[in-house]
C-alpha cells in the first residue's frame, strides 16, 4: 500500500490510544527523569545570575581582577640566608612590557581598564604591595589624609591580627602599619540555607574569599620600599630566615564596570554546549583580586559539565526503559504489523509509523517535563527566595537584600529537549529486529 505521511501520523496516534497505560508509562518515566533536571537547569542558571550580581555588589558592581599573560617564569635563583651574604638584593618589582601591552589590548577590547599593579614579597608571610590607583575605591579619604609620618598605609580588615602560629611576626611588624581602608570579604563558609534545601546542592559549590591579608599601598613615596627592606633584614637575621632572589613580577590590576564584561575578558571565546573551552593559544590568566565573581563563574561552568554528564546518564536510562517497553509493545502488535505487511506496507512504512509513535511520546514527555520543571521552580520560589536573599546578603556582607532570580532560559534547555527527543530514534534503532518477518511470525505462532 502507498502510505501517506498523514496516514502514518494517524496510525501512530492510534497506537497511543490503543496502548494508553503503556504510553503513559513511557511519557511519565521520561518526563520525571528529565523534568527535575530541566527545572534544576533553570534554577542553576537563575542563581548564577543572582550570585554574580551579589558578588559584584560588594564593589558597587565593579569587578577587580589580576591578569597575567603567558606562563610564569620557572627560573629559580639562589636563596639568601642573611643580610650580609647578599646585601645587593634587588627589591624593585619588574614589569614585562610586552605582556603588559598584550593585556592592555585585550582589556580595551572588552571595555575594561588597567588601574594599577600589584606584587608581593614572599618572606614567611606574603607582603602584598598594590599601587594606590588600583584600590582608590577601598581607601577612606579621611584616614588617608591622616596617615602619620613614618607609617605605612595599608588596606586590611578592621581589627586585623597576625596569624597565631607566627611568633615573631607581630614583633617584626611593630606599629608601622596604618589602616586606611579594607577590601570586600565573604564569610569563611558556604552560603547554604539552613535545613534541607535542594538549592544547597548549588550553593555548596560557591567559593568564599575572606581576604584577611594586609595590602601595602604604594603611593610612590618610597615608604613601602623602605619598609620591605627593613622587614627583610629582620627576617633574614632570624633562625631559618631565607629569601628567594627571583625578580619580583608586577601583575596588572584590571577593573570592569560590569561583571559580564569581566567574564567575557577572562574566558576564551570558544565553547561547546555552553561550556568555555581553554586551548593552548589562550595565554591570558585572570582571577579575582577582590571578591569572588570569576570564581562564581568557574563554579557554574563546572556545574554545567556535571549537568551534561547527568543528561547523558538520564538518556541511557530513559532509552533503556523505552526500549524494554517498546519491545513489549511491538510483540503485542505482531498481528497489527502482519496486517500492515499484508496490505502492502513496506518495512520502511512500518518503521515510519512506529518512529512517529515514539516521536509523539517524546513530544508529550517534553510538555510534561516542562510542567514538572515549572512546578519544581514554583515550589522553591515560594519556600526559598526570601531565605536565599537573606543568606546571600550575610555571606557577601551586602547592605541591601539582593534580587533573587530562580529562573532563566539558557542553551542547556534546548540540549535537554534534544536529549529527550533522541530517545525516539535510539529506541527504534535498538528494536528494529523485532519488526522482521521472522520475528513477527514467531510471535503470531506463540499467540
Amino acid at each position: 500500500m502507498g502510505l501517506k505521511f498523514s496516514d502514518a501520523v494517524r496510525l501512530s496516534w492510534s497506537n497511543i490510544a490503543q496502548h494508553k497505560k503503556r504510553s503513559v508509562g513511557i511519557v511519565l518515566t521520561i518526563s520525571l527523569l528529565f523534568g527535575v533536571i530541566m527545572g534544576f537547569n533553570f534554577i542553576t542558571s537563575g542563581i548564577e545570575e543572582t550570585t554574580i550580581s551579589a558578588s559584584a555588589g560588594q564593589t558597587g558592581g565593579e569587578v577587580y581582577i589580576e591578569v597575567r599573560y603567558g606562563s610564569s617564569s620557572d627560573d629559580i635563583f639562589d636563596p639568601t640566608y642573611n643580610p650580609e651574604e647578599k646585601p645587593e638584593i634587588d627589591l624593585d618589582a619588574v614589569l614585562n612590557e610586552e605582556a603588559d601591552e598584550k593585556i592592555r589590548e585585550r582589556v580595551a577590547q572588552y571595555g575594561g581598564e588597567v588601574v594599577g599593579y600589584y606584587w608581593y614579597y614572599q618572606l614567611d608571610y606574603p607582603y602584598r604591595v598594590i599601587t594606590r590607583s588600583a584600590v582608590e575605591r577601598f581607601i577612606d579619604a579621611d584616614l588617608w589624609e591622616s596617615v602619620p609620618e613614618g607609617k605605612v598605609p595599608v588596606i586590611m580588615p578592621e581589627g586585623w591580627k597576625p596569624p597565631q602560629n607566627m611568633d615573631n611576626f607581630e614583633e617584626r611588624l611593630g606599629d608601622v602599619l596604618y589602616r586606611v581602608g579594607s577590601i570586600p570579604s565573604t564569610e569563611a563558609d558556604k552560603p547554604t540555607i539552613d535545613g534541607f534545601n535542594p538549592l544547597n546542592i548549588i550553593l555548596a559549590q560557591l567559593a568564599s574569599a575572606t581576604n584577611d591579608d594586609f595590602w601595602l599601598v604604594d603611593d610612590g613615596s618610597g615608604e613601602v620600599e623602605r619598609f620591605i627592606k627593613e622587614q627583610l633584614e629582620q627576617y633574614l637575621s632570624e633562625d631559618g630566615g631565607w629569601y628567594n632572589t627571583a625578580p619580583v613580577q608586577k601583575k596588572a590590576v584590571v577593573k570592569f564596570d560590569n561583571p559580564y564584561k569581566a567574564m567575557a575578558f577572562a574566558n576564551p571565546s570558544e565553547e561547546k554546549f555552553g561550556i568555555k573551552i581553554y586551548t593552548d593559544d589562550f595565554k591570558y590568566n585572570a582571577q579575582d583580586l577582590f571578591g569572588t565573581t570569576l570564581m562564581v563563574v568557574n563554579s557554574f561552568n563546572m556545574q554545567k559539565v556535571l549537568l551534561i554528564a547527568v543528561e547523558i546518564l538520564l538518556l541511557i536510562v530513559a532509552t533503556l526503559v523505552a526500549v524494554l517497553t517498546f519491545a513489549h509493545l511491538i510483540d503485542q502488535d505482531a498481528a497489527t504489523v502482519a496486517l500492515y505487511r499484508a496490505m502492502g506496507a513496506s518495512t520502511s512504512n512500518i518503521y515510519l509509523i512506529y518512529f512517529l509513535y515514539l516521536i509523539e511520546l517524546c513530544l508529550l514527555a517534553v510538555v510534561v517535563a516542562m510542567v514538572i520543571a515549572f512546578v519544581f521552580i514554583g515550589l522553591l520560589a515560594i519556600t526559598s527566595i526570601g531565605a536565599l536573599a537573606e543568606r546571600l546578603q550575610e555571606f557577601y556582607n551586602l547592605k541591601y537584600l539582593p534580587e533573587v532570580t530562580l529562573f532563566r532560559f539558557n542553551g542547556a534547555f534546548w540540549a535537554i529537549i534534544v536529549t529527550i527527543m533522541l530517545v525516539a530514534p535510539l529506541s527504534l534503532l535498538l528494536t528494529m529486529r523485532r519488526f522482521s518477518a521472522k520475528h513477527i511470525a514467531k510471535k503470531l505462532k506463540e499467540d
